[in-house]
């Protein structure tokens, strides 16, 4: 199914095409049904079938809560496995009689009671075990219900599953680094790429952020780095990540290239935007850290390359990368402990980044690009305006306020001006994939 801006523009494209006389109105069904329009008119149906199992789910697990104590062990495991099957048994009817929304439903109920009989079968027979493991099994079957149905809310649940399970994991026991999580992350992506979902893939790319999020202080205590030297790797990895997407792109059936790379340049972006924030503990970078950059560095100026002798890059793109890793090295370099001497410079560096991102998202007609580097802007104009007054220390609070007010509101007024005007020379063919 095509992306829903797509649709939307199709839809539109379709009015004025048929106003002028370029399509006949008989056929606009047909060319809407063949891009999967029709597949989103049962989407009322679908939330609150899906809301209905998750009351169902919330009700059978206080009822069973509430009468645990006076059920024998044979009567429990009758309630939890008998409602187990009751609703992955109704879903097969729904299925079988073209209801597959609702049935959906139902398959979303049988995870959701899959879990609630974990917990209780543990509970009934004293399992002492490493509780995250049952998370973990949990969200196993949940990833076995989204492959063998398949369920787009099964695989949903799954990764929201694996991220709770990896937090806990790196949170409460402290993982040194949790790998575990990558291979049962790239199955879910898999599935969801097998199923053209790109809900899915925007979801696995948040869960993976995410995990690397939790994970930083677990990088740090493995690699040894410095604060700076640990948020770098949000900056190199990122970019080397979308400069391999770029080249992937043109063979990307279901976006899977174009929304990673969205993902990964924005992350990127923001922490290239912090990087001026966090002090680096040594004197000098570490030898594995310099090997890191080094790669990464390589990596990303040689997939731009060699996309702008494919038309894919501009020269710009290729100057932009350099630019961002060679600044990135340099301030690991130069940063001292409370040094605030490059704060000026690599704000200047910041807003050359984003001016950059705006260019390229004018270039390839990329909507997404421009409203989220349009953002990017407001906050590092926000945040020069609060650095800016925090160093002065000299303004009284009302008039900071004040003055802080009508800046917003100037803000506001003129990025959504530039934002529409750079939006308004992007074709109906602009790349809109990631939502």
């Amino acid at each position: 199914m095509r992306p829903p801006f797509y649709l939307r523009q199709l839809k539109r494209d379709l009015d004025t095409w048929i106003a002028k006389g370029l399509v006949d109105e008989d056929n606009k069904e047909a060319i809407l049904a063949s891009v999967g329009a029709g597949s989103q008119a049962r989407t009322l149906d679908v939330i609150l079938a899906v809301f209905g199992v998750i009351l169902i789910g919330a009700g059978a697990m206080s009822f069973v809560a509430a009468n645990w104590a006076a059920m024998a062990k044979l009567e429990r495991l009758i309630v939890l496995f008998g409602s187990l099957w009751a609703a992955y048994g109704i879903a097969g009817w729904f299925m079988a009689n073209n209801r597959g929304a609702i049935g959906q439903a139902f398959v979303l109920l049988g995870v959701i009671l899959f879990g609630v009989n974990i917990h209780f079968v543990a509970q009934t027979y004293n399992i002492q075990a490493h509780y995250p493991d049952g998370l973990l099994l949990w969200g196993v079957g949940a990833i076995l219900a989204a492959a063998l149905v398949p369920s787009r809310a099964a695989l949903a649940l799954a990764l929201g599953l694996g991220g709770w399970w990896t937090w806990q994991e790196t949170q409460h026991f402290g993982a040194v680094l949790h790998l575990p999580f990558l291979a049962y992350w790239a199955v879910c992506t898999a599935i969801a790429w097998y199923m053209n979902w790109r809900p899915g893939i925007h979801l696995s790319s948040l869960t993976l952020l995410g995990w690397f999020v939790i994970s930083f202080e677990a990088i740090q205590r493995l690699l040894g780095w410095g604060d700076a030297e640990v948020l770098t790797i949000f900056i190199f990895l990122p970019l080397a990540i979308w400069s391999l997407m770029q080249l992937l792109e043109r063979n990307d059936a279901n976006g899977l290239a174009l929304s990673t790379g969205h993902y990964a340049f924005f992350v990127f972006l923001i922490a290239y935007g912090v990087l001026q924030l966090p002090d680096n503990d040594s004197q000098s970078p570490s030898t594995t850290w310099l090997g890191f950059a080094a790669l990464m560095t390589v990596v990303s100026v040689g997939a731009v390359t060699a996309g702008f002798n494919r038309k894919t890059f501009s020269v710009l793109d290729v100057f932009g990368t350099l630019f961002a890793c060679v600044t990135t090295m340099a301030y690991i370099f130069l940063v001292q402990r409370y040094d605030d001497v490059l704060d000026i410079p690599y704000l200047i560096f910041a807003l050359i980044v984003i001016l950059w991102s705006v260019q390229r998202g004018v270039r390839l007609q990329d909507t997404f690009v421009i409203n989220w580097s349009t953002v990017a802007f407001g906050l590092w104009f926000l945040y020069c305006y609060f650095k800016l007054f925090e160093d002065l220390a000299l303004v009284h609070q009302s008039l900071f306020f004040t003055i802080g007010g009508v800046l917003l509101i100037l803000l506001s007024l003129t990025l959504e001006f530039l934002r529409r005007r750079l939006i308004a020379g992007v074709q109906p063919t602009a790349k809109e994939a990631t939502p």
